[in-house]
């Protein structure tokens, strides 16, 4: 229900209130948008849409709003919005303002897997010695490339930068502690 209702108000332009619980809260806000853009982004839906009090576009997870209700109002078609761009330079939906030169090592068993797919628009790849492989990315977000990292466990180096270097090393220290 909440799923079409988002569909809906997206595709005839009409202003919501939602209850939206952020990743890692317990407790809903209420939160005035005007939804843009509903878009399946690698497997996951989102939603893209105005915020009335933060006086800009956020993305929300259709399957963390826990009520919608229509406003009544309508909003004029956005001008100057652009999924395209906003996702320019992002390595899923975390858009973010800086710039990121991304360089990582994967070792020889998983470099196969990573030469058949072509991850992002910016991509550039080197074959390593002894059949690893080197994946270079420009990005403007490191929070969803250092989940990606970390999925790949111990067959994955960070080179570059050294915020994810850091980010990357300190969840891996996080992981062990949890497990002993």
């Amino acid at each position: 229900e909440i799923f079409d209702a988002l569909a809906k108000a997206t595709a005839h332009r009409r202003q919501l209130e939602l209850i939206y619980r952020k990743a890692g809260s317990r407790e809903g806000e209420a939160r005035l948008v005007d939804p843009y853009h509903l878009a399946n982004i690698n497997g996951e839906w989102y939603l893209f849409a105005y915020d009335q009090a933060r006086k800009d576009i956020r993305t929300f997870v259709p399957a963390r709003v826990q009520s919608v209700k229509q406003t009544g109002r309508s909003f004029p078609s956005p001008q100057k919005f652009s999924l395209e761009k906003r996702l320019r330079g992002s390595f899923g939906v975390h858009s973010g303002e800086g710039e990121f030169e991304v360089v990582l090592r994967f070792n020889a068993r998983v470099a196969e897997l990573i030469r058949e797919k072509k991850w992002h628009e910016s991509q550039q790849l080197r074959e390593l010695k002894q059949g690893e492989v080197e994946l270079r990315l420009k990005l403007t977000s490191l929070v969803e490339i250092e989940r990606w990292v970390l999925s790949w466990g111990g067959d994955v180096a960070v080179l570059k930068p050294r915020e994810l270097t850091e980010s990357v090393a300190d969840a891996a220290r996080k992981i062990l502690a949890a497990t002993k």
